[in-house]
């Protein structure tokens, strides 16, 4: 996954509306870059969730996980970074 920083310049002022609009094709254009804005990694991992195991019980029932119900809801984030060590590590396991 690419990794994205964030770069401070000094651009003419008739220019920055052009380099703001080329900035956002690059990130547009890399695949893999998720907007990190709160609660990026909950769409993520339920995302991944349906796409991958169906649901999130499948999710949960794939990887051995005992929480069912409501439960999975609130486990499901600690049990991703208890096997994956992140969102972002289980969001590069899965976009193989």
């Amino acid at each position: 996954m690419s990794k994205i920083v964030k770069v401070c310049v000094r651009v003419p002022s008739n220019r920055k509306d052009c380099l703001l609009a080329y900035a956002k094709g690059l990130r547009e254009q890399d695949s893999e870059f998720v907007l990190r804005t709160p609660g990026w990694d909950a769409k993520i991992i339920h995302k991944i969730a349906k796409e991958k195991y169906g649901s999130l019980l499948g999710m949960f029932e794939k990887h051995g996980w005992t929480e069912r119900g409501s439960d999975m809801m609130r486990f499901v984030q600690t049990r991703v970074k208890e096997t994956y060590g992140s969102a972002e590590d289980f969001l590069r396991n899965h976009s193989e």
